[in-house]
């Protein structure tokens, strides 16, 4: 990796580790629903997929049908969800790639019949039930009437149902409300003759705090790549991040007391400064709100960004180190010797979410995937190289 001027280090043994610690907590027997959108919170959904698939994981977690299709032309034969709608149009590719598709009302259950049908064959389908989300699925009032309805659809079968909780991080009485009134909807279909293989609710917080969420399946996300859905969660369950962010000095400069740095000028050196370039700016996935505020690890320690990250390129404050050298590694967030930045450290300067900090690394960055310490394969724009 001496070649490049930004990666990502993606731990396969930390991933392990996580998988293993969700599996404790949701007790034998208990299924795994690994969701893998967004290029695997900015992992790489490829790998991870493969990877898990490996450990034992049931299913997997999908936002679109092209990330869908990504798997499967991967190679992946994992069962695939897709948890976000799809349009219509989009059922016959759907069908094509052998998805499991969310229903989250009667008309979308028989377009996907009738599709389905067209070709002689079968589409799964997991109804979502909005017990409190206010986003996606059907309305508890009206849902089992709908689910009893669509499971006299020709061309369909009925193969999960699952709910989504908002707030299972914080919100205590209102997710028991939920749960509470997706077990009702579960009573009531049961005593109709309907029933389900898979039975989901639980997300990463739930996992933690509602057991009672599990039912025969959960979907962690965030959790399984080392994070907590919040800081107060910590004390729950011991993960390890399983993603490290690093970039190289490329020049070193030395500039003189009243001197502006990047765009904006923004910054304007108080005395005269020794500054590193690194070969990572917002085009990597660096917030451009880290500018003038954000902090970066070199030889452990942490240094202030000094001006506005550029979309190639970002500028530290190496001011008092001994002769720094292009080359040199730094790190975005992860640990180096004794200091470390998470991303919970990113998120709290940028003012967001740990989520967006893993998913808006981009595809520019190279991952390299490590197994017992040592380098398992490399991902880049130029496709995957073995090690």
């Amino acid at each position: 990796m001496d070649r490049l001027s930004a990666w990502v280090e993606v731990d396969l043994d930390a991933f392990e580790w996580n998988l293993e610690k969700i599996r404790e907590l949701a007790g034998k027997g208990t299924r795994v629903l690994l969701v893998v959108k967004a290029d695997a919170y900015g992992h790489g959904a490829v790998r991870m997929s493969k990877f898990a698939a490996e450990k034992g994981v049931d299913m997997l977690g999908v936002a679109t049908l092209d990330e869908g299709r990504e798997l499967r032309k991967a190679g992946i034969e994992l069962p695939i969800l897709i948890l976000s709608p799809v349009l219509p149009d989009e059922l016959e590719e759907v069908l094509e790639s052998n998805l499991a598709v969310t229903a989250s009302s009667l008309e979308f259950a028989r377009a996907a019949a009738e599709a389905a049908s067209r070709k002689g064959i079968t589409c799964r389908i997991h109804v979502e039930v909005d017990t409190g989300m206010g986003r996606a699925g059907l309305t508890c009032a009206g849902a089992v009437e709908e689910i009893v309805e669509m499971s006299g659809l020709s061309g369909i079968r009925l193969e999960g149902i699952y709910t989504h909780f908002p707030a299972s991080d914080i919100d205590v009485d209102y997710t028991e409300d939920q749960i509470r009134a997706f077990d009702e909807t579960l009573s009531d279909l049961s005593s109709r003759g309907v029933s389900f293989e898979y039975i989901h609710s639980a997300n990463s917080a739930a996992i933690l705090n509602f057991p009672s969420s599990h039912f025969n399946m959960v979907r962690p996300g965030l959790l399984a790549y080392g994070h907590y859905p919040s800081i107060d969660l910590r004390n729950r369950i011991e993960l390890v991040p399983v993603m490290k962010f690093k970039s190289r000095l490329v020049l070193v400069r030395e500039i003189s007391a009243g001197q502006s740095i990047s765009y904006g000028r923004t910054f304007i050196a108080p005395h005269d400064m020794t500054i590193g370039v690194i070969g990572a700016g917002y085009g990597h996935g660096m917030s451009h709100r880290l500018s003038n505020k954000g902090m970066i690890l070199f030889r452990g320690q942490t240094v202030p960004i000094t001006g506005r990250v550029t979309m190639d390129m970002t500028m530290i404050d190496l001011s008092g180190f001994d002769s720094p050298k292009v080359g040199e590694e730094v790190v975005i967030f992860g640990s180096q010797g004794e200091g470390e930045i998470s991303a919970d450290d990113i998120a709290q300067w940028d003012g967001t979410l740990n989520y967006e900090v893993l998913c808006r690394i981009s595809k520019r960055v190279v991952r390299a995937y490590l197994r017992s310490g040592k380098l398992d394969s490399l991902k880049s724009l130029l496709g995957v190289h073995k090690a």
